[in-house]
């Protein structure tokens, strides 16, 4: 038997639905210089802005800094887009910072070697390099680009070693540390025996990714280094290894970047956990799906309400619930700073009521209408002034919308129902 229903649908869209429209935009790059008195030297560096900065003029950004920068300016921000595209990163600030040249000699040795050694005989200014980090350049990126005080240090091979060597020595000069394919091995394992004598002195939370290949996995020092953070990593150092087959010195930094800012990051979403239905009257003995829209690695769930922990199941593509529920979602990210909770529940109930089908009525879509306004609640729509009104039909799209954020979108129709059943609307 056909059921008409008549449905309303009220969709404060901005806290539903993240339209992503960066990917059309392109980072803007400013080429830049300071002098360091520190290193009695001009340095310069190139400075990735996000696509966003422009147009969200109040928004702060996290900042990236990449030793090797000549290396990895083109690299690093496009493995960065990528990500972010995919929803798995947020915008951030990306400051590429290329070696100093002198007499044609690159003198990285000279930056990101801790103590002077015979070979290379320029090595020893990694603390001068520091310095210069600490009180030159993030003061002066700081002054210049809206920047929210989170910052994260990017280094290979010698200055991966570095990146170790500045989490050890300051640790509170950046919150993420990535080090891939690090020389841990030079100077009879220096860093190494460093990092057990310092590795319980970091006291603030921090992120260590460090990433190697499997081939010199143990001539590299990296399993050495594995060894140590196993034994004296403090628990709010959150640190990870990792290793990739197949690879060669250079290649691995493509997948040991992507990795790493994924793991970084992971729990990020661009947006509040979406699911649907967002509660919902269950039938007695008829299961029913509760669909996820975000891809989350650690999305877990319980359905008695209590607060879900690493050991709950993992939420997938969908939950069925099978009775009546309290189902509490929660996300778990590295740092912490990205866990969401989101909750609905779920009662057993009787199927609506049909209505008689209505003489007058049109197919193709429900008619909308929109409304611009901040609410901390629904409000009474009857009582605001439309600002575009319209049918969702075949060539609607939420991207074609005259607002992006601040409004509400009202839906209201007649569906025709042809047999029991669950029935989900979404707009898109």
């Amino acid at each position: 038997m056909k059921r008409i229903f008549q449905l309303a649908f009220v969709s404060v869209i901005l806290l539903i639905l993240k339209i992503n429209y960066s990917s059309a935009q392109q980072n803007e790059i400013i080429t830049d210089s300071i002098y360091s008195d520190v290193l009695n030297e001009y340095r310069s560096v190139k400075v990735i802005l996000p696509a966003d900065y422009k147009s969200e003029t109040t928004k702060k950004y996290e900042v990236i800094y990449l030793t090797d920068g000549e290396w990895v300016v083109n690299l690093f921000p496009f493995i960065y887009k990528f990500a972010q595209d995919e929803q798995y990163v947020p915008p951030v600030i990306i400051v590429a910072l290329p070696n100093t040249y002198l007499k044609k000699v690159n003198q990285r040795d000279r930056d990101f070697l801790p103590v002077n050694v015979p070979s290379p005989a320029i090595s020893g200014g990694a603390d001068k390099f520091i310095s210069f980090l600490k009180d030159e350049l993030r003061p002066y990126i700081d002054k210049n680009y809206r920047t929210n005080g989170n910052n994260s240090l990017y280094g290979h091979s010698y200055g991966g070693l570095f990146v170790m060597y500045a989490l050890l020595t300051e640790p509170q000069l950046f919150d993420t540390y990535y080090s891939t394919d690090p020389s841990m091995w030079w100077n009879n394992d220096f860093v190494i025996k460093l990092a057990s004598e310092k590795l319980g002195e970091i006291k603030s939370q921090k992120v260590l990714w460090i990433a190697g290949i499997e081939s010199t996995y143990k001539g590299m020092g990296i399993g050495r280094m594995d060894s140590v953070l196993k034994l004296k990593a403090p628990g709010n150092l959150k640190w990870k290894i990792a290793t990739f087959p197949n690879e060669k010195h250079n290649s691995v930094r493509l997948k040991a970047m992507y990795d790493g800012i994924k793991y970084a990051y992971q729990g990020f979403t661009d947006g509040p956990i979406s699911f649907h239905p967002m509660g919902a009257i269950l039938l007695k003995d008829k299961p029913a799906p509760v669909f996820l829209l975000n891809s989350i690695p650690e999305l877990r769930y319980e359905l008695d309400g209590s607060e879900p922990d690493l050991s709950s199941p993992k939420a997938e593509s969908r939950i069925i619930l099978n009775g009546p529920a309290d189902l509490v979602l929660r996300t778990f990210s590295t740092t912490g700073k990205y866990d969401q909770t989101a909750r609905a529940s779920y009662v057993l109930g009787e199927v609506y009521l049909s209505l008689p089908k209505p003489k007058k009525i049109t197919s193709g879509g429900f008619k909308y209408t929109i409304y611009e306004g901040v609410w901390d609640k629904i409000p009474d729509f009857k009582k605001l002034k439309a600002i575009q009104t319209g049918i969702t039909d075949s060539m609607f799209s939420l991207k074609n919308l005259p607002l992006k954020k601040n409004f509400a979108l009202v839906a209201e129709g007649y569906v025709e129902i042809a047999e029991d059943g669950y029935y989900l609307w979404a707009i898109g």
